[in-house]
């Protein structure tokens, strides 16, 4: 009960600063397109209500960071996303998912015929931009809401949770014309949603160290572009074959049991210690 006590306040204020940040920009954008012919995708007023919003759960995670500072062991805001070190073993488990993602996009989404180095080096590129745009939600998902969320519900109903919620925190983005969002079933969304929840979750427990969970989202974000772009010669839409589901379906199974593996293993060690 003390523990649930804790974790209400810090959750509950995560939400309601993350939510607000973000629909309040988001709703900018509606608003000037629908009524103000203004803030259409990709123009350079756009970027502003659709970066700060996108930003919803970094700047979240920081406010909370400030205001229960008490929480976080005294570490620095930046030792809170970096983690205690990046050692060999945490970059072996990114290369792994690197990899992962890259197999996935060229059998799954098959666009292989497509790749070649110019197309790689251009995926670097944009590697930074992804970061800011998808990659620092990181800080609110995995560094505040999930672990306070599996500590009072267990490991799974968390992972449904927290997908659920971040499908539903990209709701206004469908009512964007240009967005991918805007492209995609709802449904669709949220079942991948649910997926990369896992998959994060579980590097995060594996390295204990946010930023491969930001490296690791941005790079999934180039990926798919990757997949959206150049597999459809331009056109904005996936094709989800039977491949790709499987890819999903492999990532999922994997990540929960690897999850639950590790929350066994690390209780043995407590009970031993």
């Amino acid at each position: 009960m003390k523990l649930e006590k804790r974790s209400l306040p810090p959750i509950g204020l995560f939400l309601l600063y993350t939510f607000s940040i973000t629909w309040f920009c988001w709703s900018i954008i509606i608003i000037g397109n629908r009524y103000f012919n203004t803030l259409w995708y990709a123009e350079p007023l756009f970027w502003i209500p659709y970066t700060i919003g996108g930003l919803g759960p970094a700047i979240s995670s920081y406010l909370i960071y400030r205001q229960f500072n008490k929480d976080f062991s005294k570490a620095s805001f930046v030792e809170f996303i970096f983690g205690n070190k990046i050692d060999i073993k945490v970059w072996l488990i990114f290369g792994l998912y690197t990899v992962w993602r890259l197999l996935m996009i060229w059998i799954g989404f098959e666009v292989s015929k497509s790749i070649t180095i110019r197309l790689i080096l251009s995926m670097m590129i944009n590697l930074p931009f992804t970061i800011i745009f998808g990659g620092l939600e990181e800080l609110g998902w995995r560094g505040i809401l999930q672990p306070r969320l599996e500590k009072m519900f267990g490991y799974l109903p968390s992972i449904l949770t927290v997908g659920v919620i971040w499908s539903v925190w990209h709701l206004p983005l469908w009512l964007i014309k240009g967005t991918v969002q805007n492209e995609f079933p709802f449904g669709v969304y949220l079942f991948s949603g649910i997926i990369l929840t896992s998959s994060f979750t579980t590097l995060y427990k594996y390295t204990n160290n946010i930023f491969i969970c930001v490296l690791s989202h941005a790079w999934f974000n180039v990926c798919i572009g990757l997949a959206l772009y150049v597999g459809n010669n331009g056109a904005l839409q996936l094709s989800l074959n039977w491949k790709v589901i499987v890819f999903f379906a492999v990532e999922l199974i994997a990540s929960v049991i690897l999850g639950m593996l590790y929350n066994r293993n690390n209780r043995r060690r407590v009970l031993s210690s």
